[in-house]
């Protein structure tokens, strides 16, 4: 959907330009106070890297137009690479019912039945690239996979995705369509390959139902 808004805001040229004005109107607010417009980028990136609601894609644009691609990039990973963090954190010692707040559910108890089957650097990268950011580090802190595994995969999970997304906001900041239609494509099928291939590494597993007091269950 995102896709589908940023190819007809750049088909509507007039639209356009008038965005690239108010980029302009936002460099000039934030360059009086730099330091704290860095700081506010990651910190909105880490919320939309936990909360699904959330989406630092509005984000991406603006700050390409003030400090670069390359800074940008740098901010966006380590903005989502903490918003990870946190999240697993939550999961880990706040518990299911926290977590049960922030992420839905149905959605949450099925990721957790694939992560518990594989828990290697390579499953949790490719179970990191297949589930949106929001849902897997709630999923690897409930069921307490080791930190420096978790952490390891998710630095490097976001770095395709962090690099792709500032190359779309590069596309759309200089109104290239072509590659914004290529990147955004390549975004979803890597996702889709990445839950395939999860899919054929994990093992079947039959779920025991989990305590809401302690969150802890084992897997048959």
């Amino acid at each position: 959907m995102l896709l589908a808004l940023a190819v007809a805001l750049l088909l509507a040229r007039p639209v356009h330009d008038w965005l690239l004005g108010q980029l302009a109107v936002a460099e000039g607010i934030i360059r009086r106070q730099e330091a704290w417009g860095m700081v506010v980028f990651v910190v909105l990136a880490a919320l939309s890297a936990m909360i699904a609601f959330l989406s630092s894609a509005v984000l991406i644009p603006v700050a390409i137009y003030v400090w670069g691609p390359w800074v940008c990039f740098v901010l966006l990973w380590a903005g989502w690479f903490l918003g990870g963090l946190a999240a697993y954190g939550i999961g880990r010692y706040l518990g299911r019912p926290i977590v049960h707040r922030l992420v839905r559910p149905a959605a949450l108890e099925r990721q957790e039945r694939w992560a518990r089957s594989r828990r290697s650097l390579v499953g949790i990268v490719l179970l990191q690239l297949a589930v949106p950011s929001d849902l897997a580090g709630y999923v690897f802190g409930l069921i307490r996979c080791p930190f420096v595994r978790f952490m390891g995969a998710l630095a490097l999970a976001e770095v395709p995705y962090a690099l792709g997304a500032v190359y779309l906001g590069v596309s759309f900041v200089e109104r290239r369509i072509v590659p914004l239609l290529v990147l955004g494509l390549a975004g979803a099928a890597l996702s889709m390959l990445a839950l395939r291939a999860y899919h054929r590494r994990a093992a079947p597993v039959q779920a025991v139902p989990v305590s809401p007091r302690t969150g802890e269950g084992k897997d048959r």
